[in-house]
């Protein structure tokens, strides 16, 4: 009688062989290729009615409200009120009115957004808003003429320049108490505090007199000026940039926007905008520099966004006549714009961001596509999402789903899978990803054993059938490895 051998054969190591490599197949073809995203610059402008020559603009640190400073005219006569005004950005309604010192003149928000602080010029003084009650809680008396102002990233101090007498002053939040006088250049005018807190910068605007057309470094240790860097003439408003590395500087009589490295306290480019720019805001990402250009009076202003990894700027937005305070929102979707000549405040909103993590899971002539919604909607809500496949152009839509399945595909096609979010404004750069659809590879291996008589429960196939397994397993192991490391 003959011993039946358990010893594989030729054909039981070639069926494994078959289906080991099924699975490592299998497994490469359900992992996705890194997405590809551009950012949009299409963008649109809504225009909202406030107070008499809004000049300032400030946005809370949730997002959900906008602070205006209306100065009423610029010889200080309150025409239409002294005031300043709260806007939803929910409705882009205004929701408060709220009357100020003479003259209002720069606007910010405190961290925890409790409090709103604004210049009187005229008054010579700062009033603090609760943001609870939108009424006056404090009016503080600082140096003269203040403009500019600033708060702390700790919400401790708030930092005002003061244009007439050339000084900066110091208060702190806790009692509302001028703490330090700071003596710095000629017309102080912009202010602005680094995000770790350790220095202020101060745009003097003065030409021809001592310390003009210079910016000034206050270390908040000493509350002393410990650098005076020459800019480009007329400086303006001044922006530190969210990492702390870049201070950003309008030249308003020059054109120009000056490029301060805040290691070396040296100018490190100059880049043209428009006419007679004013203020200026950096973008929370670091990416974009929003700069409003004043103009001559003679037709509407315009916005200028420089790109920070060329110093370049991208695009020229037209937005309300004679524009001065910009603000970004704390998710970068919107941009907010004082308008002196117009009396509105004008909020550039953009396309959404593209779709991110997205995925493609192969099937037998189709492919499902999934993706997380963007972080930044542009300002709009999302109003639907695409995803395309190339070549061919077979898609599927959804208006709030994160996942569909494009149907219709060829087998053994390796297809460019476009995913888009669109909202009022427009549709997205795209998202793409890599997707190959085919038959089930598992199925067409079990199939292929089954034509060929192997017993699939025979003690041979068993330990042979786990060694396969493990091979495949091992191959998809090392294609995410190889995934991960690029």
């Amino acid at each position: 009688m003959m011993t039946k051998s358990y010893f594989p054969s030729f054909r039981t190591f070639r069926n494994i062989l078959i289906l080991a490599t099924a699975f490592a197949i299998l497994g490469m073809m359900t992992l996705p290729r890194p997405a590809r995203a551009i950012t949009p610059s299409q963008t649109a402008v809504t225009s909202i009615t406030v107070g008499t020559q809004p000049i300032d603009v400030a946005v809370s640190p949730d997002g959900s409200s906008v602070w205006v400073a209306n100065r009423g005219d610029n010889l200080g006569r309150c025409i239409g009120g002294c005031t300043v005004s709260r806007i939803s950005t929910t409705t882009n309604a205004v929701t408060a009115t709220i009357t100020v010192g003479t003259a209002p003149r720069g606007v910010a928000v405190s961290p925890d957004g409790s409090s709103v602080w604004v210049t009187s010029t005229f008054d010579d003084t700062v009033s603090r808003i609760s943001t609870t009650t939108n009424a006056v809680t404090d009016t503080i008396a600082v140096g003269t003429g203040p403009f500019g102002v600033a708060v702390s990233p700790d919400g401790s101090s708030v930092w005002v320049a003061n244009f007439t007498n050339e000084t900066v002053s110091r208060i702190a939040t806790s009692n509302n108490a001028v703490t330090a006088t700071i003596t710095v250049g000629s017309y102080p005018i912009g202010v602005a505090v680094s995000p770790d807190g350790s220095s202020v910068w101060v745009a003097n605007n003065g030409a021809g007199g001592s310390g003009g057309n210079t910016v000034s470094r206050i270390s908040t240790t000493t509350s002393a000026v410990t650098d005076t860097i020459t800019v480009g003439t007329g400086p303006s408003g001044v922006a530190v940039s969210p990492d702390g590395s870049s201070v950003w500087v309008t030249n308003n009589e020059a054109n120009t926007v000056s490029l301060i490295n805040t290691t070396t306290n040296a100018v490190t480019d100059t880049i043209t905008v428009g006419t007679s720019p004013r203020g200026v805001a950096v973008s929370p990402d670091g990416k974009s520099v929003w700069v409003t250009n004043y103009g001559d009076g003679t037709t509407d202003g315009t916005v200028s966004q420089i790109d920070t990894a060329s110093d370049t700027v991208v695009q020229t937005i037209t937005v309300g006549s004679s524009p001065w305070g910009v603000a970004v929102s704390p998710d970068g979707s919107s941009v907010w714009v004082a308008n002196v000549g117009s009396a509105n405040v004008s909020r550039i909103i953009f396309p959404p961001q593209p779709p991110s993590n997205v995925t493609a899971t192969p099937g037998d002539a189709k492919a499902t596509i999934s993706w997380a919604a963007p972080t930044n909607t542009g300002g709009s809500p999302i109003t639907g999402y695409s995803a395309t496949a190339s070549p061919g152009g077979k898609s599927c839509t959804t208006t709030t789903a994160t996942s569909c399945t494009i149907s219709g595909l060829t087998n053994g096609t390796t297809y460019d899978v476009s995913v888009t979010a669109t909202n009022a404004v427009g549709t997205s750069d795209p998202s793409v990803v890599a997707v190959t659809p085919a038959v089930p590879v598992v199925t067409a291996a079990i199939a292929k054993l089954a034509a060929t008589g192997s017993d699939l429960f025979s003690p041979s196939w068993f330990v042979v059938a786990l060694f396969g397994l493990g091979g495949g397993a091992l191959l998809v192991s090392r294609r995410r490895k190889t995934q991960s490391q690029s």
